[in-house]
């Protein structure tokens, strides 16, 4: 073996021990780009490098992610994961079409994950309005993930533009069963008014699931890019300890816990998932209780917000959900950056670790 051989593969060891412990996996980043650099190209070292630059660099520079997502896909046409990364670069750029074709790719690789279902779906619905077209698509992601609100939303919707609206009422209201969003409640006002085209679109417009990221949380990520935990929001962290040191049975806690379901609920997780995330909950206020600092007063919902995001963001973690930190932040209205000082809190104090048997479910493809 040559040394340049060598010393990809040392430094790909490397890169793997951080990332497993890394609290944000953005600070590999360097190493990566060295990766992909010193390895042979079509070697995995650099497909290994290429792929994870493109999943890291996904939401803040989509173009650049994308040419690293095609050199994965260059030399490993069946990847579904390179596929699925250039079509949310794809539908970042505004690239629908591209973006359709690399999710039928995905799916081919990959046919019973329900996400790329739904991306694929919800794309040909909203962005190209092409609703019959993406019905087969996100009935097989519903029946793939049938207690994510998200995808039984852009069901119902899907429906409704075909035709079907009472269809598409069933569909919305066992999903409102469960707890109901001002999404949820705008479509179904829609559906009450027949579905009238000139109303349409209560869901987020362009946006596919994997792509759920506002601009304004796009900004937030780039500002967040060199930011370290710890440093630049330290009066949010105490804060966030604040808002879960009353115990499970302080008002703060209970906060948290409508906070989180709240979120969970814009989140493509199954109801095992979701239990697991209440069950880390429990676990972080029981050991954020213990600590010495004074409790904080201000800015506890901001930070029971960012908390419950942190929690959120566990469970992605740990399962090995494909959902990025930006993704899950919308969702609870927060900024990366916080969601990232949580989730370093959470992972300090908890021990987590990817597959954690506390809280793993492992969802099968």
């Amino acid at each position: 073996m040559d040394a340049t051989r060598q010393q990809a593969q040392e430094l790909r060891r490397q890169i793997e021990w951080t990332l497993a412990r890394a609290i944000n996996p953005g600070d590999v980043l360097p190493m990566l780009h060295k990766l992909a650099r010193v390895s042979e190209d079509g070697s995995e070292e650099s497909l290994f490098a290429h792929l994870h630059l493109a999943e890291l660099l996904v939401e803040r520079h989509p173009w650049r992610a994308a040419l690293s997502a095609r050199r994965v896909i260059a030399h490993r046409q069946d990847d579904d994961r390179g596929w699925a990364t250039l079509g949310l670069c794809q539908t970042l750029l505004g690239n629908y079409h591209f973006a359709v074709s690399a999710y039928h790719h995905a799916l081919t690789s990959a046919p019973k994950n329900p996400f790329y279902a739904h991306n694929l779906g919800h794309l040909l619905d909203i962005a190209l309005d092409r609703a019959s077209e993406a019905l087969p698509w996100l009935k097989r992601a519903h029946d793939g993930a049938p207690d994510s609100d998200e995808v039984a939303a852009s069901y119902a919707h899907a429906l409704a533009r075909a035709g079907r609206i009472g269809d598409a009422r069933k569909v919305l209201l066992r999903a409102m069963k469960r707890g109901s969003s001002r999404e949820h409640l705008a479509l179904l006002r829609w559906l009450d008014q027949g579905a009238p085209p000139d109303r349409d679109h209560p869901l987020p417009r362009p946006t596919a699931l994997h792509a759920h990221v506002g601009r304004a949380s796009v900004a937030e990520a780039t500002e967040a890019d060199g930011a370290q935990p710890g440093k630049g929001d330290r009066p949010e962290t105490s804060s966030a300890s604040s808002a879960i040191r009353g115990g499970p049975r302080g008002a703060a806690a209970g906060e948290l816990e409508e906070v989180l379901t709240r979120g969970l609920a814009s989140l493509p997780l199954d109801a095992k998932q979701r239990a697991r995330a209440r069950a880390l909950a429990r676990d972080a206020v029981a050991r954020f209780a213990q600590a010495s600092r004074p409790a904080a007063t201000r800015g506890v919902a901001t930070s029971a917000a960012a908390l419950a995001a942190g929690v959120a963001y566990a469970i992605v973690y740990v399962d090995h959900v494909p959902l990025t930190q930006a993704e899950v932040a919308a969702c609870f209205r927060v900024s990366v950056a916080s969601l990232r000082a949580r989730f370093s809190e959470l992972r300090t104090h908890l021990d987590l670790l990817p597959g954690d048997a506390r809280y793993a479910t492992f969802r099968q493809r």
